[in-house]
């Protein structure tokens, strides 16, 4: 990665990184406080995975993984999906689905825009 030679992530790509790594600690809570029900242990383990996804995520993007960019693609690819299949089949509510559109939408424009610069050495 070129910028952090200089030891900056620039704003955009920060607030996505953010965006994952706050999601992650939101699914470890959750995650956490289902494991204590045993009724809701597979709920539990399915928010830490999650979690283990959005950090691993941002790991692997600032280590400049060429298959965790591609992953973010897939992955923001999903959050759309998710928002359009959950609104029009579950009738999520407009906030939620308004998160995961820009989820997803911010996923893949900011790595269209710094992907050659993720993945330069």
């Amino acid at each position: 990665m070129t910028f952090n030679r200089m030891g900056t992530v620039p704003l955009p790509l920060a607030l996505h990184l953010a965006s994952y790594t706050v999601l992650g600690l939101f699914c470890f809570f959750a995650g956490s406080l289902n494991l204590i029900d045993p009724v809701k242990i597979p709920h539990g383990l399915m928010f830490l995975a999650v979690c283990g996804f959005s950090w691993g995520y941002v790991f692997g993007i600032l280590m400049a993984r060429k298959e965790v960019v591609i992953l973010g693609f897939l992955a923001s690819a999903a959050w759309l999906v998710v928002a359009a299949v959950g609104a029009a089949r579950f009738g999520f509510d407009w906030r939620l689905t308004a998160l995961l559109v820009a989820l997803g939408a911010s996923g893949l424009i900011v790595l269209g825009f710094y992907r050659s610069r993720i993945l330069e050495h």
